[in-house]
């Protein structure tokens, strides 16, 4: 008997720390620092990246994608946490992209409140991209997703899943569609 209400305690205990990284957003802390990618040849434009890097880092991965694929494009690329000091000024970019993890077709709270801090400059390409560990859209995620970003955002806003397998490709799409 007391061996069976140890095991259940540890299960709540466990079940309790999972529940407080996802309502927290706990992972989004250690996501502090930048780095600049410059291009090749002459700057055609400047361009920010911003990630929470999620509990399995597949969010970083792929804002290092996407930030790699604007470089080759021409863009100079802040590529920066959502805690970064670098995240938080938004100003002087010719493209602004946030993403990270989306947990049960849910938006983690960082990314909304980057979101909701960029305003509503329309001068500005806005992109938002979304891990998943699935390689097809669950349910009505792709749906959920946008209308936070939508309610977050006010302006037009490009959203893309990054799927399990897809990594490249996604991200690929997504500045494709900023730079167009």
């Amino acid at each position: 008997m007391l061996a069976g209400i140890a095991v259940l305690f540890t299960i709540v205990i466990l079940f309790s720390a999972l529940a407080a990284i996802f309502v927290f957003d706990l992972s989004s802390y250690g996501a502090t620092g930048h780095q600049t990618l410059n291009p090749s040849g002459p700057a055609i434009g400047r361009a920010l990246v911003v990630y929470d890097p999620g509990l399995s880092g597949a969010a970083k991965e792929a804002a290092q994608t996407i930030a790699g694929d604007l470089q080759q494009k021409g863009y100079v690329v802040e590529l920066a946490g959502v805690r970064s000091s670098v995240a938080s000024d938004t100003s002087g970019y010719n493209i602004v992209v946030g993403g990270g993890p989306n947990y049960f077709g849910q938006a983690t709270s960082s990314v909304i409140g980057f979101l909701k801090g960029l305003g509503t400059r329309p001068s500005i390409k806005t992109g938002v991209f979304f891990t998943t560990g699935n390689s097809q859209v669950v349910g009505n995620d792709y749906q959920n997703l946008q209308q936070q970003v939508n309610s977050a955002r006010g302006n037009p806003t490009t959203v893309e899943l990054v799927l399990a397998g897809s990594e490249a490709q996604n991200c690929a799409d997504l500045v494709a569609t900023l730079t167009e």
